[in-house]
């Protein structure tokens, strides 16, 4: 190893890692300058100014305001049809790999794939990450393949809008999101039966990976979806052309449901912002999801959703690290103390095996 790489390597393990983060005061004079100079998408320029304008803005995780800049950026650049290259992409592509598929990264591969499909070049990302992202896809791939999931491998692929990242196996796109997405829906389906639920609400949905494979395996589901833009934005669009066949709900401001109860209730797919959850009935939906995001978030913020959950759904299912990896105030959620409610009933509440410093929890939430 050359003295130079070696010093980057001390470098890596001395340095901590910056967390990138952005205040409210300091997004909201970026964005009036951006919005003016930048050709922008109508309907994201409305969720981002109503986003803005609202109190609850002021929550805002600092750390998901410099990602908001930088998807933001992205979208203008290099178009929403190739996000899955230049936004999703980023978000597999860290040092994280590695590490979420550690007990398994080193299994023999029991599957064939052609060299030739694992060695495909994209427009939007360097070679050597395609090559990587390709590889990791292949290990996650041949562990549900070993695991017996043919059934879901048969049923969820990788949709083609987005430009995505994938291998084909068995005549069948794959991507390390869809993947990903099949072992959260295996365990929902093990401790509650999708047949069994009719209406769900996501936040923190990306970009509508979840919703995408759950109404792939249930038709006729009610889906709602909560964020914050631009994420929103990509969601929307994302699952709009997906399932051009169903009603769509899209963001509109609305300050009480009457307003929108009609269209809101036909709709088989809805968009809204964090602020008008408050709005929607109690007990509207069979189940709340949260994969992934609860973890990006301050005390204030996790102990509203809980609330909201409790008010708002029957059953929780949540994903989280074991241990939050950003402190935003002094505090952090680990496996063991996120705001569980006393009169919730636990379901399921265990380390995950893959990613494996990641939980699934799954609790039934009673009136």
């Amino acid at each position: 190893m050359g003295i130079i790489n070696l010093f980057k390597k001390i470098l890596r393990k001395i340095r901590p890692y910056k967390l990138p983060v952005l205040s409210s005061e300091k997004f909201n004079s970026w964005w009036d300058i951006f919005k003016k100079k930048e050709k922008i998408d109508d309907s994201l320029k409305l969720m981002v100014d109503n986003f803005i304008s609202d109190e609850s803005f002021d929550r805002s995780s600092i750390y998901w305001n410099a990602l908001a800049q930088q998807h933001l950026n992205y979208i203008v650049n290099h178009g929403i049809e190739n996000f899955k290259q230049t936004i999703e992409s980023r978000h597999y592509f860290g040092e994280g790999n590695t590490r979420l598929l550690k007990p398994i990264i080193n299994d023999d591969i029991k599957i064939h794939i052609d060299n030739e499909e694992l060695n495909k070049t994209y427009e939007f990302i360097d070679d050597k990450l395609a090559k990587k992202y390709s590889r990791y896809t292949l290990i996650l791939l041949n562990y549900l393949n070993k695991k017996g999931l043919q059934n879901y491998l048969n049923l969820i692929n990788e949709d083609k809008y987005g430009n995505p990242i994938f291998i084909t196996f068995n005549g069948r796109k794959h991507s390390f999101s869809s993947l990903n997405s099949i072992i959260e829906l295996d365990t929902i389906n093990n401790n509650l039966n999708i047949d069994n639920i009719k209406s769900i609400l996501e936040i923190g949905a990306g970009s509508g990976r979840t919703c995408c494979s759950l109404i792939k395996m249930k038709d006729n589901l009610k889906y709602t979806i909560c964020d914050i833009p631009p994420t929103l934005f990509i969601a929307q669009t994302n699952i709009e052309q997906t399932f051009p066949n169903k009603r769509i709900f899209k963001f509109r401001p609305f300050k009480n449901y009457d307003e929108v109860k009609d269209d809101f209730e036909k709709a088989d797919i809805k968009f809204i912002l964090p602020n008008q959850m408050k709005f929607l009935p109690s007990k509207i939906f069979d189940l709340s999801i949260a994969i992934d995001c609860l973890h990006e978030m301050n005390k204030k913020q996790v102990f509203n959703y809980f609330n909201e959950f409790d008010r708002l759904s029957s059953y929780l299912f949540f994903k989280c690290q074991n241990v939050q990896w950003a402190n935003f105030d002094n505090n952090k959620f680990t496996i063991d103390n996120y705001p569980i409610k006393k009169n919730w009933k636990k379901i399921l509440h265990k380390k995950c095996f893959i990613p494996n410093d990641y939980f699934d929890a799954i609790y039934k939430i009673n009136i």
